[in-house]
């Protein structure tokens, strides 16, 4: 009887701990998440027509986060991948949008003469507080 206690002790702790492995590996991953919008990405500013310094339009936004001083998680910094090095120098802008029924921009970031290191660049603190916990809906990137 020892014996089979000690196998569902064992059981028990294996399932734990895949739990722990898997909730810990979420949270580790959340400062990294990326969202790759497909139609949201405009690339360029012109007035007649996009002048895109890259050329296949697709990018990565992600962000970090931290605690703020009520100790709430929160969006720190806004940045953007997958961005080619002929848009170095032009402004980068980003906007979040909640994932409301009637969508709202809840945070914007921008920045520019902006330096492309290894396809990513930084954009900055956003406009507003945006708790990590929001339920964010579409980004919008435009570089130029």
């Amino acid at each position: 009887m020892a014996e089979k206690n000690n196998k569902n002790k064992r059981k028990f702790a294996a399932v734990l701990l895949g739990i722990v492995g898997v909730a810990g590996l979420s949270v580790a991953s959340a400062s990294t998440l990326t969202v790759n919008p497909e139609s949201e990405v405009a690339v360029g500013t012109s007035a007649t027509a996009f002048a895109s310094c890259d050329a296949d339009g697709q990018v990565g936004v992600g962000y970090n986060y931290g605690k703020n001083a009520s100790g709430q998680y929160v969006i720190t910094d806004v940045y953007v991948t997958d961005v080619s090095p002929a848009c170095a120098g032009k402004k980068v802008v980003v906007e979040l949008e909640d994932a409301a029924a009637t969508p709202a921009v809840i945070g914007t970031a921008s920045q520019s003469n902006v330096t492309v290191t290894g396809g990513k660049v930084s954009v900055g603190s956003l406009s507003s507080t945006v708790l990590v916990s929001t339920d964010l809906g579409k980004a919008t990137v435009v570089i130029g």
